[in-house]
């Protein structure tokens, strides 16, 4: 059996049980309203956070068992020993705040990932009734857009760790990587979706989780992560709800950011260097330079990131202004791919 089929957002099923004609002999079962439904997940995440403990092996695999009558173990939600948190989530299409309750085994120390990025992860899926429907413990790469949305939530709350690579080119062993345990109501679910027979509709979810490693994407291949596609001026802002030009396309699908007919990647392409002669690429700038130059690549200033419009004195043979070193690294300039006034030829 395929082990991430169950977790990815099949957007045929919900699109074939929304399809039902006239003719067919099983009316459509509406929709359940959203918010009665979250009240009606939180009741049963909630029970289950009450009448179960749990026990955690050293390499952070998570187990969760129902208190036995008389017994004396510590429910999750009063041990302390990794404590219970939440995160609100609000949904304004489903008009619902939710509570998503998780749990931090470790955070994890290397990098950390976005809800627009790919993530390699180990993990173990039940369900309120101790159901497990879905189980990898060996890492699988998942686009966190392709997933329920509860992981775009709470696994960036976590860091990968390292690896060992010295046996073989790729990874064997895996070291200090984020491990947590998220309870997710059914609206950041699968809802009134069927992924599996072991999953009904309407189910909360729990994972237990490891992530491994992770890869930062560039969806519209304009060489800007499409983390960084957002309003810096915006706290919390998704990627999917930033278009800068208003033209209805959001900027990590955009490949003209700001609508001036210039190709993102062509505005923040560096100039070119001549090498014996010939005038040869130089690379792109990155969003936000580094905060030393690196002696061993003279061609490139490491510290430069996306310049704004330059603001020096006028070039008299260019009729151009010229660049001020603050021009590539003033946190608060506007970057000139998302200024429309400022396209090529630059200096």
């Amino acid at each position: 059996m395929n082990k991430y089929f169950k977790i990815v957002l099949f957007l045929l099923i919900g699109l074939t049980i929304g399809s039902c004609t006239k003719s067919d002999s099983t009316a459509t079962v509406p929709l359940r309203d959203y918010t009665v439904q979250n009240a009606a997940d939180m009741d049963s995440i909630n029970k289950y956070i009450d009448t179960h403990y749990i026990t955690v092996d050293a390499d952070y695999n998570a187990t969760m068992t129902k208190i036995p009558v008389g017994g004396t173990q510590q429910s999750i939600r009063l041990q302390q020993t990794y404590p219970l948190q939440f995160k609100m989530v609000q949904n304004d299409e489903q008009g619902v705040n939710y509570k998503v309750y998780y749990i931090s085994l470790r955070e994890g120390t290397n990098q950390s990932t976005t809800a627009v990025d790919s993530s390699f992860v180990s993990y173990r899926g039940t369900l309120v009734s101790d159901v497990q429907f879905d189980f990898s413990d060996n890492p699988i790469w998942f686009p966190l857009q392709t997933v329920v949305a509860g992981w775009g939530e709470i696994i960036p709350l976590f860091k990968t760790g390292t690896f060992d690579t010295s046996e073989g080119p790729n990874p064997t062993t895996f070291a200090n990587f984020g491990a947590g345990v998220m309870f997710i109501p059914s609206g950041l679910g699968y809802y009134n979706q069927i992924p599996s027979a072991y999953v009904p509709s309407y189910s909360p979810l729990i994972f237990s989780f490891k992530l491994k490693s992770q890869r930062y994407r560039d969806h519209d291949r304009d060489y800007i992560l499409s983390k960084y596609e957002v309003d810096p001026a915006v706290v919390g802002q998704k990627p999917k709800d930033y278009d800068s030009d208003g033209d209805g396309v959001p900027n990590l699908y955009d490949i003209d950011d700001d609508g001036d007919h210039f190709m993102t990647k062509i505005e923040i392409k560096r100039p070119n260097i001549i090498v014996n002669g010939v005038s040869v690429s130089n690379g792109y700038y990155p969003y936000n330079g580094a905060d030393v130059d690196d002696p061993s690549t003279p061609n490139i200033d490491e510290r430069q990131g996306i310049p704004r419009k330059f603001t020096g004195p006028i070039n008299t043979l260019t009729n151009l202004p010229t660049p001020l070193p603050s021009d590539f690294t003033d946190p608060t300039r506007l970057r000139r791919h998302l200024d429309p006034t400022s396209f090529p030829p630059y200096e």
